[in-house]
């Protein structure tokens, strides 16, 4: 059962950590009963959250999990164990505790992260793994006083929120940093990127410990490069909880959870003969690194022909990257998500200088290329995380864990 049924307010982004802080305190501040970890960045978040969480599972811990945003279902973004929040347990909060917080007038992130914190507690999990909505400074999750912070590839995303620099974005980013009792990892940043998150640990008496790859990881789901660093950040982590909160974990044991770690969304294969791949890079960040993992994948499988579905929201600056798709896809067919701010299928079509062609409903998108495609063909869907529930629906609960 999923809370599709079930309504929950849907206010926009608020800033501001005072409305989270003070729902914490109406539910009786059920974050102060357990050990939480916030994982920051642009990319790679819920990745690394995904990573670490199985790590701990794997242990015997009892591991809660939020994540956001949800590809079909909003039971997604909370987790125990791998297993999705049930609806009754969504109502039973909105009827117990939400009627009390309406004069704070909570945004939906910010009742989603008390939910979350309330469930964990409640569950008496051991241990969080909190994923960062958007920036840190004033993202509900930061409210929520975790003691270790790891900060994924920090690159340009949500610019028209958070600021049109680099340095502003990390800024936002690294004042989830506030106080001398954390624990600071981060992957190996730009060097403007690193001095913003190394003065924001001075100015709270902290420290921050950058990590540096330092062995290959096997993976049986995640697919490119970039998901070494994420597997070394997420072990990193585990260093820290081995000293401080004596998990003794071994390094076998975290390279085969590393190994056997699923997050869907991400380089996602969904069918074989036709290879469909679903991945929801939407920044120029992460659609590079997905192009890099793609020219390797197909040199090691050598497609006939390649086609590649794009849907992106509004305001991604991608221009640029994307026209390096063109080499690597015989076919492009531009479509849109099904949300109030999709990005026009025109306006990625104009990005190509050839082979672009316009498939405004994305289902029918999808369906009219796989009936063009042969068995040894490849099919990219790629852009957005509200592709997902079209993609359920053709590939049938494509996204439950197995």
């Amino acid at each position: 059962m999923f809370a599709k049924d079930i309504s929950i307010p849907s206010a926009k982004i608020k800033y501001g950590l005072s409305r989270t802080i003070d729902f914490l305190s109406i539910c009786k501040n059920p974050e102060n009963n357990f050990f939480s970890i916030q994982i920051l960045g642009t990319n790679g978040k819920g990745t690394v959250a995904a990573i670490l969480s199985q790590i701990l599972i794997d242990a015997g811990y009892k591991v809660g999990t939020y994540s956001s945003p949800h590809l079909v279902h909003i039971n997604e973004r909370i987790r125990i164990n791998n297993k999705n929040i049930l609806d009754s347990e969504i109502k039973f909060f909105l009827d117990n505790f939400y009627n009390k917080a309406k004069s704070i007038c909570p945004s939906f992130f910010e009742l989603m992260t008390v939910m979350a914190m309330w469930y964990f507690s409640k569950e008496k999990v051991d241990f969080a793994v909190l994923e960062t909505g958007l920036g840190g400074r004033l993202d509900s999750v930061t409210a929520c006083k975790n003691s270790i912070l790891g900060f994924t590839s920090i690159s340009m995303d949500h610019h028209e929120i958070l600021g049109n620099t680099m340095q502003k974005i990390a800024k936002e980013k690294a004042m989830a940093i506030n106080s001398s009792q954390q624990v600071c990892l981060s992957v190996n940043q730009e060097l403007g990127i690193k001095r913003v998150l190394i003065r924001q640990a001075e100015k709270t008496s902290t420290k921050i410990k950058f990590v540096k790859k330092q062995e290959a990881y096997q993976f049986k789901y995640l697919y490119g490069f970039h998901n070494q660093q994420n597997a070394e950040l997420a072990k990193a982590i585990i260093a820290e909880l081995n000293k401080t909160q004596k998990t003794n974990i071994t390094n076998a044991a975290i390279n085969k959870s590393v190994f056997n770690t699923k997050w869907e969304g991400r380089f996602q294969i969904l069918q074989k003969h036709p290879t469909i791949i679903y991945d929801v890079a939407h920044n120029k960040s992460s659609l590079t690194c997905f192009i890099n993992s793609f020219a390797t994948f197909n040199k090691a499988n050598n497609y006939e022909k390649k086609y590649i579905i794009l849907a992106f929201e509004e305001n991604k600056k991608i221009r640029t990257v994307l026209k390096k798709f063109e080499k690597h896809f015989n076919f492009i067919i531009c479509s849109e998500t099904n949300i109030r701010k999709s990005m026009k299928s025109e306006d990625i079509k104009k990005i190509f200088l050839k082979k672009a062609v316009i498939k405004k409903s994305l289902d029918k998108a999808i369906m009219s290329t796989i009936k063009k495609a042969n068995k040894k063909d490849c099919i990219v869907i790629l852009g957005s995380h509200y592709i997902g529930p079209t993609l359920n629906n053709i590939f049938k609960n494509c996204f439950v864990h197995k």
